[in-house]
């Protein structure tokens, strides 16, 4: 177990707009802090913004740049940039443990900046690298690029922390000690937890659909906008944003009665959203299909039914839970009557207790995260 040291946690994101980056690495912060730790963050973040407050944290921010831009190149260019700052940042603090937390791959091709000598863990929230699609000759060449600086960099880690069995399975073929995997689920925390746990029915007369998330290409809600046209009697809400989110906003019809466009919106905000709506949806196309959407387990923590659309690792931890509906992505025609039936059967109208009892049994970060810790 460490004495008392100095930790440097390492993020390239947006804590005070991104809620799923916020919400693990707050678990990381408060975990170390609860272990006796000084603890450091970097993030790219207004001055203004400071996680929480704790005589042995400070919170260090490099300028915020914008990256949510339809243009690879430039925006590889600009996370490159961000990457190099956080890291020439974490060499300045000097702390004897530098823990890098990703989905932002370019903090990993870069972690050879790191000060040598240092106890070094890597944090995996997504493996980013093969989510690039291939359909031109620039992204094919890229995704091969930064798989193999990807592979080759994991190797100067002494721990790597990864949220499913598939990054699991993933890390541990190139990783020769799998004792230097740990597992760390991509939850809730409990603070969060509890308030999700306390969010009412909706008691409203209005049958209402809300997705709530980044607005990207890997969500591709077309599909829910679409399903939003052929259902005028339900509410639909999308709350969030991203690249994708213009495009999206472009598709609605201009004159269309049942669907809002809550843009961002804070957590306390966010609980009363949760307790008017019925459903909560989800979708990733199918090559995410590795990927595990935090904000399912959110959604989960409420004990309001839960619809998805989607293949592999996210539909394989659904199935283990109760009141929740599996369809394809993109699959304008299953969502919508999915949605019909679920409201006609009536499933929608109790909370299911069980899934907020599993959630708190299994999914809580601040149990999880522990783990890492007392492997350092």
């Amino acid at each position: 177990m460490l004495d008392h040291k100095c930790v440097c946690i390492i993020s390239a994101n947006s804590l005070e707009n991104e809620n799923a980056s916020r919400n693990r690495v707050l678990s990381f912060v408060n975990s170390f802090l609860a272990a006796g730790h000084q603890v450091k963050l970097i993030s790219m973040d207004n001055e203004a913004f400071n996680l929480l407050e704790h005589e042995s944290f400070a919170h260090f921010k490099i300028p915020f740049i914008d990256t949510k831009i339809s243009s690879f190149i430039k925006r590889a260019f600009l996370e490159m940039k961000i990457a190099s700052l956080v890291l020439n940042k974490a060499n300045e603090l000097n702390c004897e443990v530098n823990l890098i937390t990703i989905p932002s791959m370019f903090l990993l091709h870069l972690s050879f900046l790191l000060k040598t000598g240092k106890t070094k863990i890597l944090d995996i929230r997504d493996l980013s690298w093969e989510y690039l699609d291939e359909k031109s000759l620039i992204n094919r060449t890229a995704k091969k690029i930064f798989t193999q600086s990807a592979l080759l960099n994991l190797k100067r880690f002494d721990i790597v922390s990864v949220t499913n069995d598939h990054e699991f399975d993933y890390i541990s073929k190139y990783i020769s000690n799998k004792e230097l995997i740990v597992k760390v689920p991509n939850g809730v925390s409990l603070s969060v937890f509890e308030k999700l746990s306390h969010v009412q029915q909706n008691h409203s007369n209005q049958f209402t659909v809300t997705y709530i998330g980044n607005v990207g290409l890997a969500q591709d809600l077309s599909t829910l906008i679409e399903a939003s046209k052929l259902l005028p009697h339900v509410q639909f809400n999308i709350v969030g944003a991203g690249t994708d989110f213009e495009r999206i906003h472009t598709l609605a019809n201009p004159n269309q009665q049942n669907l809002n466009f809550l843009g961002r919106r804070q957590f306390d905000e966010l609980l009363e959203i949760y307790t008017q709506s019925d459903i909560l949806y989800a979708q990733l196309t199918p090559e995410f299909a590795t990927a595990m959407p935090s904000k399912l387990y959110e959604y989960l923590s409420t004990g309001k039914y839960v619809l998805y659309g989607g293949v592999g690792v996210a539909g394989k931890t659904l199935e283990n839970f109760q009141n929740v509906s599996l369809i394809a992505p993109c699959n304008i025609q299953a969502l919508k009557n999915e949605i019909q039936q679920i409201q006609e059967s009536g499933k929608y109208q109790q909370l299911c207790l069980q899934n907020r009892e599993k959630i708190k049994a299994e999914y809580l970060r601040d149990v999880t995260v522990e783990k890492l810790i007392s492997m350092i």
